[in-house]
């Protein structure tokens, strides 16, 4: 049973908002950031838009060989060293997280009501 939402820390209940993509990996797309330029190479920046995360190629204009790889993830993602939870426990929590919001009844907005 998924704990309560209301006995969660901050840091926990912003973890669970990461399910999906501790789960299922990253849905990256391409993002133009013109904050960051590398020192040689070109820049091939992915975002994801669950969470937010981005990801900073940088690419050999000769080769198309990735030379540099950073990761940018927003407060709250990262666990602990030792203290993540495998693939299998994630999906566990995003089985529990689906449960829980499928017992949720649906908001009616007001143009719904008769």
């Amino acid at each position: 049973m998924p704990p309560d939402a209301s006995l969660l820390t901050t840091q926990e209940y912003e973890k669970q908002q990461f399910i999906r993509c501790n789960t299922f990996g990253h849905a990256w797309f391409d993002y133009d950031n013109s904050d960051w330029t590398p020192e040689w190479g070109e820049p091939l920046v992915l975002r994801c838009e669950r969470c937010g995360s981005e990801r900073r190629d940088t690419i050999s204009t000769s080769t198309g060989d990735i030379i540099g790889r950073h990761y940018f993830h927003p407060d709250g993602y990262s666990y602990d060293r030792g203290t993540r939870p495998t693939r299998s426990e994630f999906r566990i929590l995003l089985l529990a997280k689906k449960i829980e919001e499928r017992g949720k009844p649906k908001r009616r907005k007001a143009a719904d009501t008769p």
